[in-house]
């Protein structure tokens, strides 16, 4: 049946229907997990598809073409790939399209659906850095398409317009998959889309995404390898050219917002599919990386690509494991379920690992606020193992953006101090063999052991939330004017340089961004929406956000007392003044959230 042909069922509506979701009895009572809804039809394929998924599908083939012919007829006029890359560029470019042909084939065309829109939502940012070929193809640094062998000009070719085109092309199909695909009301499609919602567990799910695309944002950070040959540098996100830096902020942007959005999904088909796509999509950018590295002698593994694509294939996987209604569903229910104690090992080990990277190694005062951090997030955590623990794990989870804050100010200038910079845009030039230290190590470590914390905390947050009404959400106004004010004074905190010298240029998010900017951005976000949170929460759980928001605002308001003597003259800046003002009003919230009269009767 088309998109226009009226579903059997009859109407949309599942509850006129009589259908009911997934392990739930009738009257919308929930069920034991065995009860299978047969109101809706099992398959849906090519017959059931609407009409703009059936677009979708030929878009998604023709864009796939479009990017396969244009690698292969060549991006610029001249050099050939570091290895022969034809066979794997074709499968990489054939993977969505194909793996969304044999999921209709197979009856899952939701799931297709949303194959293509998570691919689709990846496509522009691919497409700017694959634009980068146009603007300037010297400073391009994949041996997947072409080396360069001189310092001559290298023209763009045909092939490089045809590869944009398919990176177009992917994005309009994405957003004609997008949703209901525009399946009429009275169509199985629809129907089954509505008789299938399934909205347990979403708290937890949310965690595991969160964690998997914050811990992929970290490898799209880094080199993704070392390189011996001068014409393919290896190069951090912040240091790579205009458009390969912007199309990977936009790719690390839509990696976050498409994992969340996979998660929330409360269609299980649709929402596998969106998964699998991001992971189809970033494939593209990544896998090539690791490939190169096995075939290019002059090419060694670093472990950043690794990190960019597992979590976002093990969220896929996750999805698909735990969601496949195929199966019987006493045999694959998996609750994603967290454990307190585990929550607050990590956190202890967070902290141990930030104060042990405050050492001299390379001698960096920026390494001094790890100390602080490190110390009050073991505090926290030993909350965790008390019956407080429920209140102090907002607090923790909140907290511990201070460690990002921090120790990518302490990488930057580790990672500055390896480097003497470059003599030409795309060749960099190093005068002295320096190596970072152990500190460097331990500060990647608390990285990792944070958004496992942060990970752990959330699904336990998420499954003691699960029971509890949240479709009646108030302004607490006792403690959302004082947030409020903390959230103004965090956007000029944050963005303000904190300490002011003459001849000192402090990193900063609207100007010399770098890699310890992303520290001050992380930090930013996290108190702004932990405030904005708190004031729509119960008071005791918005007490938790306001104090670890005043946790991190504090932490950042240390940098000019522990750090100040890296700097001549150094002298207060506006961001200190904006973060005392930031701190103090968010502490103010915290404890009117915590004396709120009402917390007993919520």
């Amino acid at each position: 049946m088309t998109a226009r042909t009226r579903s059997s069922l009859g109407p949309s509506d599942g509850r006129r229907r009589g259908a009911q979701p997934d392990g739930k009895k009738p009257g919308g009572e929930p069920g034991n997990g065995t009860a299978k809804d047969t109101s809706h039809p099992t398959r849906l394929g090519f017959a059931a598809s609407p009409l703009r998924l059936w677009l979708a599908l030929l878009l998604s083939v023709a864009g796939a073409v479009l990017a396969y012919v244009g690698v292969r007829q060549g991006l610029v006029d001249g050099p050939p790939p570091a290895f022969s890359s034809g066979g794997l560029l074709l499968i990489l470019a054939a993977a969505p399209p194909v793996l969304a042909i044999l999921a209709v084939l197979f009856g899952r065309a939701p799931t297709a659906a949303g194959i293509l829109a998570g691919a689709g939502l990846l496509a522009p940012g691919l497409a700017l850095v694959d634009a980068q070929v146009l603007s300037d193809a010297l400073a391009v640094s994949r041996p997947e398409f072409f080396v360069p062998t001189s310092l001559a000009a290298l023209s763009p070719a045909s092939g490089a317009y045809l590869l944009l085109a398919g990176h177009v092309v992917a994005v309009i199909a994405g957003l004609l998959a997008a949703g209901r695909a525009g399946a009429d009301p009275d169509s199985d499609y629809y129907a089954a889309l509505d008789a299938g919602l399934d909205t347990s567990g979403r708290g937890r799910a949310i965690g595991w995404a969160l964690a998997a695309g914050s811990v992929s944002v970290v490898g799209l950070l880094f080199p993704p390898f070392k390189s011996d040959n001068a014409f393919i540098v290896a190069q951090d996100l912040i240091a790579s050219p205009a458009l390969v830096r912007y199309g990977g902020l936009l790719i690390v942007l839509t990696i976050l917002i498409g994992a969340v959005a996979a998660a929330v999904n409360p269609r299980p088909p649709l929402a596998r599919g969106m998964a699998l796509g991001l992971f189809l999509a970033l494939a593209w950018l990544v896998v090539p990386q690791l490939a190169a590295v096995a075939r290019v002698d002059w090419l060694h593994l670093e472990p950043w690509p690794l990190f960019a694509i597992i979590p976002i294939g093990l969220l896929a996987a996750v999805l698909f494991f735990v969601g496949d209604d195929s199966r019987d569903t006493e045999q694959k229910d998996i609750q994603l379920s967290g454990s307190p104690l585990l929550t607050g090992i990590l956190g202890v080990l967070t902290g141990i690992a930030a104060i042990v990277a405050d050492v001299d190694q390379p001698e960096s005062f920026a390494n001094r606020q790890l100390l602080p951090a490190g110390i009050l997030i073991i505090l926290l955590s030993v909350g965790l193992f008390t019956r407080w623990a429920s209140a102090v794990r907002p607090a923790f989870v909140v907290a511990l953006a201070a460690v990002p804050l921090v120790g990518l100010g302490a990488l930057d200038t580790a990672f500055t101090a390896t480097s003497a910079g470059n003599l030409m845009p795309g060749i960099a030039v190093t005068t002295v063999e320096t190596r970072v230290g152990a500190a460097v190590w331990f500060i990647i470590a608390a990285f990792v052991l944070a958004a496992a914390g942060a990970v752990a905390a959330a699904i336990t947050g998420g499954a003691e939330r699960d029971d509890v009404d949240r479709s009646k959400r108030n302004l607490h106004l006792r403690y959302a004017i004082p947030a409020a004010g903390g959230v103004l004074f965090a956007i000029g905190a944050f963005t303000s340089p904190m300490i002011k010298a003459s001849g000192y240029t402090p990193p900063g998010i609207w100007t010399d961004f770098r890699l310890a900017s992303w520290g001050l951005l992380i930090g930013l976000l996290v108190v702004v929406g932990a405030a904005v949170v708190a004031a729509l929460a119960r008071p005791v759980r918005a007490a938790g956000l306001l104090a670890g928001a005043a946790v991190v605002a504090g932490i950042h308001l240390l940098e000019l007392p522990l750090t100040g003597d890296r700097v001549a003259g150094a002298q207060a800046g506006g961001g200190t003044w904006l973060s005392l003002a930031c701190f103090v009003a968010l502490l103010a919230a915290a404890v009117a959230a915590a004396t709120d009269p009402d917390k007993a009767t919520e």
